[in-house]
């Protein structure tokens, strides 16, 4: 790597490991209060309502994840005409609004929990995972960003 990259290998690393310390710290959080009872499993069935309501909720992850993915292909495309000093705070505004949008998942977990974790404990328990997961998958490692800038 040739110096000009190292101010964005910092700027990665550090949006990165922000992304990621939100993306586990929060499901984290969530699954202390489940496992310690905080907050009681639902009692409702998944059925109705609540099934819909399961639906919706994973729709709605899926559309983040397709959104987070085709922005990041938009971003990424138009990274190499950015002027250098915009280049790391685009880096760490990416990263830190894929993470954002990927915290709605823990939340539909909690929620979904709260309503019927007693009967779909799985399910509330999917959602809670799939925030680091989407993370981990969908938000550009350094060497995309580097890739970005060759052409």
């Amino acid at each position: 790597m040739n110096g000009a990259a190292d101010p964005l290998r910092s700027a990665h690393r550090t949006a990165y490991g922000l992304g990621l310390a939100l993306c586990l710290g929060t499901p984290g959080g969530i699954a202390v209060l489940l496992l310690m009872g905080v907050v009681p499993p639902g009692t409702q069935a998944p059925e109705g309502v609540h099934q819909q309501l399961g639906y919706l909720f994973t729709g709605l992850v899926f559309l983040s994840a397709a959104w987070v993915w085709g922005r990041s292909g938009r971003v990424l495309r138009g990274f190499k005409a950015l002027p250098g000093t915009r280049r790391s705070f685009v880096i760490l505004r990416e990263s830190l609004l894929y993470a954002a949008a990927f915290e709605f998942s823990s939340l539909f977990g909690l929620v979904y929990w709260s309503l019927v974790g007693g009967h779909a404990a799985r399910h509330a328990w999917g959602f809670i995972l799939m925030t680091p997961l989407l993370f981990a998958t969908l938000v550009p490692r350094f060497g995309r960003w580097a890739k970005a800038l060759e052409g």
